[in-house]
């Protein structure tokens, strides 16, 4: 408890300097003793505290009992707020406050709050002051992402030892605000053993996985990729596609579309290569497959889908192509022209990601894109496992599930990478790290990360409309570099120029 108040605490101060009269709000249990011990130290860094509890003080047990007493020998008062009056006061210190510690509930809640615990989340959202809540906001619960009832709108919450589901699942996750994680001291193999088959991607991982390049580096050490993409009227899907992987290091990528739309992609992005193709109708036919599989022996990845189209020859060729055995990403109209048949992808010869929407998702399982959103998890699962490919399920928190039955939740992005062509810069950058070597389900969910982390670099100048999915890929590098350590002063540049 002590180890999870000096984390609240801190960063508390930490992300409201200018803070100096705070109000901690206590339930009745162990989350109040968190807020109680985060006041004394609250105090003990010379801040003005009010202290107001759910129930009476004299009530808590345990470590929280132990807190109520240390928090009145630092000479904080305690305001019960059964007391009379004590509602208004409450309201009033709210009002003049810089902040708030909300420690009403934690990880214990299983229904919605009621009375007196309503009473208070309503009133701490009618004071509008900036809220940081302790482990969870208050009225979340912490296995679902479901919301209860009435709960705090935090605009920081301090996770105690591990992110919980509601820190990651909406719509709970927006009431989280920014999330920061705190070690309270519980061993991690503890915390491993718990988590089971649920993980969230972190950036200390993807760091060891994208290490920097050393100076001695050529392009063809990075992969050749091969985009397979795009009909008329959707060339842009196939450029998207290629400037999402050469943005995410690819070192070779070339385009392979019908001919009519090569001028387009080559004058939307010359430094991808190109290889024209027979066609039909505008969209690539079956009799193109033949020279698609002799092609991709020179190839270490595919990425395949964005604006094919599913003309009855289209489909034909993405059927053929489960032949290749090089790495393919599948996406878009390669995952649309499977719909019902999902165990198709199990033929292919080589590792495969498929990187749907809930849309596509929904098509390939058979079920409605509203079914898919209801139960995320189980969605991403059943389709890893019928695939035998990992998945990435796009949408706020993307999932990566692996036809083991793991799941990894990327925390990173934004509303601002809800527009369109941001998917085909997603499936490039996937394409991208499997052409560099790097495993299917890694591979997965370091492109979702880099992808999210790339929105969120652009959300501090754009905000949260407006975004071009060209910026989203030309932002990828400096979502890769926003991974390495702070460059210590003195340290000398790798590499020449």
């Amino acid at each position: 408890m002590e180890n999870a108040a000096d984390g609240l605490a801190g960063e508390l101060v930490r992300s409201f300097p200018r803070a100096q009269r705070v109000v901690v709000a206590c339930g009745p249990g162990n989350n109040g003793g968190d807020g109680l011990a985060a006041a004394r130290l609250l105090a003990g860094r010379g801040l003005s505290v009010s202290i107001f509890t759910l129930g009476d003080p004299d009530d808590y047990r345990g470590d929280a009992a132990e807190n109520a007493l240390r928090a009145r020998r630092a000479g904080l008062e305690l305001f019960p707020l059964p007391r009379r009056g004590a509602w208004a006061g409450f309201s009033r210190a709210l009002k003049e406050a810089d902040a708030v510690v909300d420690a009403l509930f934690g990880t214990g809640l299983t229904r919605a709050l009621s009375g007196a615990a309503a009473r208070a989340v309503l009133a701490i959202h009618a004071a509008g002051r900036p809220v940081v809540a302790a482990d969870l906001p208050s009225g979340l619960s912490a296995d679902s992402g479901n919301l209860l009832g009435p709960a705090v709108r935090a605009s920081l919450t301090v996770a105690f030892a591990a992110l919980k589901y509601a820190h990651v699942f909406w719509p709970a996750r927006g009431f989280c605000g920014r999330l920061v994680v705190h070690d309270i001291g519980i061993p991690k193999r503890i915390l491993l053993e718990r988590a089971g088959d649920l993980a969230a991607a972190e950036s200390a991982d993807l760091a060891g996985w994208l290490p920097p390049r050393p100076g001695d580096t050529h392009k063809a050490d990075f992969g050749r990729l091969a985009v397979i993409a795009g009909s008329r009227g959707k060339a842009g899907a196939a450029a998207l596609t290629a400037r999402g992987a050469l943005r995410a290091g690819a070192g070779l990528v070339t385009v392979f579309c019908p001919a009519s739309i090569e001028p387009i992609i080559v004058s939307a992005l010359p430094e991808a290569m190109t290889h024209a193709l027979p066609e039909e109708a505008g969209a690539l036919p079956a009799t193109a497959a033949e020279e698609l599989l002799e092609a991709l022996r020179g190839f270490d990845a595919a990425a395949i889908g964005p604006g094919l189209g599913t003309a009855p020859g289209t489909v034909e060729l993405l059927e053929k192509l489960m032949a290749a055995r090089c790495p393919i990403v599948f996406d878009a109209d390669a995952l649309n022209a499977f719909a019902g048949r999902p165990r198709a992808f199990s033929r292919r010869r080589g590792a495969a990601v498929l990187t749907p929407h809930p849309g596509e998702a929904g098509r390939l399982l058979a079920v409605a894109s509203s079914r898919v959103q209801e139960d995320r998890l189980a969605a991403a699962r059943r389709l890893a496992r019928a695939s035998g490919a990992a998945v990435v399920l796009k949408g706020a928190s993307t999932l990566i599930a692996a036809p083991s039955g793991r799941v990894t939740v990327n925390p990173t992005g934004t509303p601002l990478m809800a527009a369109a062509g941001s998917g085909d810069v997603l499936s490039g950058a996937v394409g991208a790290l499997l052409a560099g070597g790097m495993a299917a389900e890694r591979a997965a969910i370091a492109a979702a990360y880099l992808h999210g982390l790339a929105g969120e670099l652009l959300a501090r100048r754009l905000g949260d409309a407006g975004l071009l999915s060209g910026e989203l890929a030309d932002a990828l590098p400096l979502a890769r570099l926003a991974l390495r350590p702070a460059k210590v002063e003195g340290e000398p540049e790798a590499g020449t120029d």
